[in-house]
């Protein structure tokens, strides 16, 4: 957060923190602390008693000054190791066993599981922060999903199950196992919003638009009972739905489309922790945090003719750039849609176009392509057409890759379209044709964009047929090629390509990890069963709830991280192997196949089994009881 020239007041007593101390280093950082709260206050710090209360507080809310908590004012003063949450330290924590793990692999191919397999997770389970987990958090369909930028992660999002919260489940796409999970109370999104999981450029901090009307930033990697939420803030004017958001390249900024006094709506909102209230609506043009309050004279073209009394608003999808300088935004102005570019420090629009009802802008920020009657580009920075309009109809999706510094576009025509073209992909190298493959994608899927999957190298795609297959093929060379066909979960709508050549196949509650190279699957869920048979922790007792999970219709199983799992039906090692695993500090899995699991069939049994652990000693004395 940027506080130079800022005017602040503070409110409360800040534990371990004297307001002397605390204004004079934020005077150290350019900002000028007063005693009173006044139209001049740009910003207020409240100590956590007084977050409720108070005069100056109310002052505060009445002249809509942003608010900020305890947590933020800490963040703000810290240095920038202690900010950073001890994410660094804790990925380098575990930076060894990635090289282990891929050793031991190779040695079980060659001579199956040895000794030192079995010496290793020895060690690994000895370590802080290792413990075993399941997959099956999930407790409602995945209502929305993003692969990290470093494409080593996925993250899937659930709306509310039984106890008000969702779910989000952080996956290590290299093993195809569940490395975290993590509740969110009010749930993830809403049923048909795109991005409410959005990942920062380093993969460390992700943001979530949840509990309807709230954005936050979390720490995907924190552990359940850790800080895992860095920052939130409530300016979205209490609207029912999310709101059109983008979360900036380093995850301590949020643009937000909410209501504005400004001909360019909208606000850009620090994140970088702690909790802010604030309502837009009622802001001053000149708030820092709002964009232009009028568009330049050179931009009232007949492009803003549609805009004379009506803000420019990014209504229906904004991202930011990857040097974090502009927004690039599309939005809708009576019925028409448009397209603009956003200059961040400036809060002003640098272009604006009109565009098909289709589009998508190419991930190295120089082209936008949309689609009106034939597929159009645009220079993404000047808005001007660039290359040459197509007559390719009947275009229905788009995805962008990157081969290289080159961006490749992928075109989908689906069966049935209104122009009666052919089905197939197109593919383009920057706005350049370059051939058409001839298949019929799927017609359906959560995103329908997603049924098409870029390899990270570009040189290759993947994509969901109409008959329900994956079909690899390799785009490097003069001539298309396919190189494989892979079967998926019949449900399946969306297909992500990784690092280490791991493909995601997603349904709704389905998940399917696989080598594309290979075909090789490394991790097979599906969702939501309810087995209708007693649980063998009881229902009782809510801390033995996440402990329970069903790997399928008949079986209700139980684990602790100890090492012991309750198996009613008998299951062993390789079954348990399918779908377990042990995890560090919910960034890496490690097989459990390579130690060893005491799988006993009922609670009575984990209670002797876990011996002087707090939970064996509760359940024997609970059975005991009995």
């Amino acid at each position: 957060m940027d506080v130079r020239g800022k005017s602040i007041v503070l409110i409360g007593r800040f534990d371990g923190l004297r307001q002397d101390e605390a204004q004079r280093r934020l005077e150290e950082l350019g900002a000028r602390v007063t005693g009173a709260v006044t139209s001049r206050t740009d910003l207020v710090f409240v100590d956590s008693l007084h977050y409720n209360e108070g005069r100056k507080l109310q002052e505060a809310r009445g002249r809509n000054i942003p608010i900020f908590d305890e947590q933020a004012l800490r963040a703000l003063l810290a240095d920038e190791d202690a900010s950073d949450h001890g994410e660094p330290q804790a990925a380098g924590a575990v930076s060894d066993l990635v090289a282990l793990r891929a050793r031991l692999l190779k040695l079980e191919r060659e001579q199956g599981i040895t000794e030192e397999h079995r010496a290793a997770t020895r060690e690994v389970r000895e370590r802080p922060g290792a413990l075993l987990r399941h997959p099956y958090s999930h407790q409602t369909e995945i209502n929305d999903y993003a692969l990290s930028p470093c494409g080593r992660y996925l993250a899937t999002g659930t709306l509310p199950g039984g106890d008000h919260s969702g779910t989000l489940q952080i996956w290590e796409m290299v093993t195809g196992r569940c490395v975290n999970d993590i509740g969110i109370q009010g749930g993830i999104g809403r049923p048909g919003d795109e991005r409410s999981i959005q990942w920062s450029a380093d993969s460390r901090r992700i943001g979530l638009a949840y509990d309807t009307d709230h954005l936050g930033v979390f720490d995907p990697f924190s552990p359940f009972l850790g800080s895992v939420t860095l920052a939130e803030c409530l300016v979205t004017d209490g609207t029912t739905r999310p709101v059109p958001w983008a979360l900036a390249p380093d995850g301590t900024r949020v643009f937000v489309n909410s209501g504005t006094p400004c001909e360019v709506g909208g606000c850009i909102v620090p994140m970088d922790s702690g909790e802010l209230h604030w309502t837009s609506r009622d802001a001053p043009p000149a708030h820092p945090f709002l964009l232009a309050d009028r568009l330049r004279e050179d931009l009232r073209t007949e492009e803003m003719a549609a805009h004379d009394g009506v803000t420019l608003q990014a209504d229906r999808w904004v991202r930011w750039s990857r040097d974090g300088a502009r927004l690039q935004a599309q939005g809708e102005s009576r019925g028409h849609a448009e397209a603009f570019v956003i200059d961040v420090s400036s809060g002003q629009v640098s272009w604006l176009a009109g565009i098909g009802e289709l589009a998508a802008w190419s991930p190295d920020d120089r082209l936008l392509v949309h689609y009106d009657k034939g597929l159009r580009f645009l220079d993404a920075v000047t808005g001007k057409p660039s290359g040459r309009e197509t007559g390719h109809q009947g275009v229905s999706a788009l995805q962008w890759g990157m081969r290289g510094n080159v961006p490749r576009l992928a075109a989908l025509v689906g069966a049935g379209n209104a122009s009666r073209t052919q089905p197939g992909v197109l593919i383009y190298d920057e706005d350049r044709f370059r051939y058409r493959l001839d298949v019929t994608p799927v017609q359906e899927g959560m995103v329908y964009a997603d049924s098409w999957a870029w390899a990270p190298s570009g040189d290759a795609g993947a994509w969901l047929t109409a008959d329900g297959r994956v079909e690899v093929w390799s785009l490097d060379g003069d001539e298309p090629q396919r190189l494989r066909t892979l079967d998926v979960p019949s449900e399946t709508g969306v297909l992500l390509w990784g690092a280490d050549d791991v493909l995601v196949a997603m349904g709704p509650t389905t998940l399917r990890f696989l080598r594309a190279g290979s075909g090789e699957v490394l991790g097979d869920f599906a969702f939501l069963h309810k087995p209708r048979v007693p649980k063998p922790l009881g229902t009782n007792y809510w801390f033995f709830a996440r402990r329970h999970f069903a790997p399928d219709d008949k079986t209700w199983c139980a684990l602790f991280e100890e090492g012991v799992v309750i198996a009613p039906d008998g299951r062993g090692m390789e079954s348990l192997d399918e779908i377990l695993a042990w995890t560090v500090n919910e960034r890496l899995a490690w097989p459990v196949r390579w130690g060893e699991l005491d799988v006993v069939p009922d609670a009575r049994s984990a209670g002797t089994a876990l011996g002087d652990a707090p939970d064996g000693e509760w359940l024997r004395n609970y059975w005991d009881s009995l």
